[in-house]
């Protein structure tokens, strides 16, 4: 059997894409990082992560919507290849001795860059059905595994989960150039109309300003578990449902594809108490899964997943096994590695039968979609449990809590020492049944959002 060289090279710069694309635009909340700096400007960098990705999702779309406009396949890696190139300058600067305010920088550089490599992966990959589901493959995986680095003690960094390895950055900028050296100069990306690509621009826009807006209205909240804090945390969703119906409507009137969307939310709102459990496992208790055995799992999972949804329409299974992961937090209990890992596989076929049952012939529908889980910023700000990280100026030392302190090295002028007030492990988390109910909510609507749909506009099998 003869092996097509340029067609395999293809496939893998779309998985090594989606995956450093993925990790450049996760930039979970909590965060363990030895800095000394006062904690109103922690705070603002600590904002200035959320907006940064929202910027790198809209970045993505429109580079998707530009490239499909100007139909060149070799002009799609090009963009990648810039994005890499930013990435590996970005990774050559943070391990010098920057201020948060050049880190802030950086971080929109990062997520810019993360957004040009996406965008310009899907309009080169989608019109292949092996890239296509490999670039999901990455993505998805990708996003559900990078959350389980979250608590680790990083050095200095532009997000909560560090930089991309080096051997990501460049085997994905080796792959991506020699793409756009071998493609065939005839190969062209197919035209959109634009309309769709500006009503997916619009709704981008939209969706991600808007999580943030309420995202930040949420982080507000001194006592979520309150009356008034559930009230908004509720209100927060149904605006967020209300913005998603809009938009599908939108969408359905100019392509018929609004259904990727909903989905993308779904998966969203499963993957929150997963999430919060994941880093709860670290804070609270201490112990924390290995992200290689969570990144496997995740991607086994996704391709099992996209893989049975070729056959039949799975849209019904796919739903049912997200509205059972947030139910699950009944069932067990956050502490059992079992029941995690079980979650993350559930969360992983759930995600890839829904996706691989509604996915959009149109590659800017498409890059729509797979930003939705990293601008679900509503949804993981209710997810986060009582947990409070403060630097050593302000911890208060209290027989009830318990303290991780970082001795600083005597020539490194970004290490002090740090404490983190950890919430004790006994302590049951005030937010867990409540946010699963509310986040089941979600997924119940978007399968009913889906059942009422006529048609799912479906990329045909190439």
């Amino acid at each position: 059997m003869t092996i097509d060289v340029r067609s395999s090279t293809g496939t893998l710069a779309a998985l090594l894409s989606g995956i450093l694309a993925a990790v450049a635009l996760t930039s979970p909340a909590r965060m363990r990082w030895p800095v000394t700096e006062p904690q109103s400007k922690i705070d603002q960098w600590i904002s200035s992560q959320s907006t940064s990705v929202v910027v790198g999702a809209i970045v993505a779309v429109a580079a998707c919507a530009y490239l499909q406009h100007r139909g060149s396949r070799r002009r799609a890696w090009a963009f990648v290849n810039v994005g890499v190139v930013v990435l590996i300058l970005i990774r050559f600067l943070v391990p010098e001795e920057l201020g948060l305010d050049l880190l802030s920088v950086l971080g929109f550089a990062k997520t810019i860059a993360a957004g040009l490599i996406l965008g310009g992966a899907v309009a080169a990959s989608w019109d292949s059905r092996i890239g296509r589901n490999l670039l999901i493959v990455g993505v998805v995986s990708t996003w559900l595994a990078a959350q389980s680095s979250t608590g680790v003690l990083i050095p200095v960094s532009t997000s909560s989960i560090g930089e991309p390895a080096w051997a990501l950055l460049w085997l994905t900028l080796i792959c991506a150039v020699a793409c756009a050296i071998t493609v065939d100069s005839e190969s062209r990306i197919g035209e959109s109309e634009p309309v769709v690509s500006a009503a997916a621009l619009a709704v981008v826009t939209g969706l991600a300003v808007t999580q943030r807006i309420l995202n930040s209205v949420v982080d507000r909240q001194d006592s979520p578990s309150t009356y008034s804090g559930w009230v908004v945390m509720v209100a927060s969703t149904v605006a967020v449902l209300t913005l998603t119906w809009f938009c599908t409507r939108r969408l359905d009137t100019t392509s018929d594809s609004g259904g990727f969307l909903w989905a993308a939310t779904a998966v969203a709102a499963a993957a929150t108490t997963v999430f919060a459990d994941l880093t709860d496992r670290f804070f609270l208790d201490g112990d924390r899964t290995s992200p290689l055995v969570i990144a496997a799992l995740a991607i086994i999972a996704v391709v099992v997943g996209l893989t049975r949804s070729r056959h039949r329409n799975r849209r019904i299974v796919g739903l049912a096994l997200l509205a059972a992961i947030p139910l699950s937090e009944w069932i067990f209990s956050a502490d059992q590695e079992f029941a995690l890992l079980l979650r993350i596989v559930m969360l992983g076929v759930g995600s890839g039968l829904l996706f691989g049952s509604v996915l959009p012939s149109n590659p800017v529908i498409g890059a729509l979609g797979l930003t939705i889980p990293f601008t679900a910023l509503v949804f993981m700000s209710i997810g986060q449990h009582d947990i409070e990280t403060v630097s050593s100026t302000y911890v208060q030392h209290d027989s009830e809590l318990r303290d991780f302190t970082y001795p600083s090295g005597p020539d490194t002028a970004w290490q002090a020492d740090v404490s983190f007030v950890i919430v004790d492990a006994t302590e049951e988390p005030p937010r867990s049944v409540g946010t699963a109910l509310l986040m089941c909510v979600v997924v119940v609507a978007t399968g009913i959002a889906l059942r009422r749909r006529n048609s799912v506009d479906t990329p045909t099998p190439d």
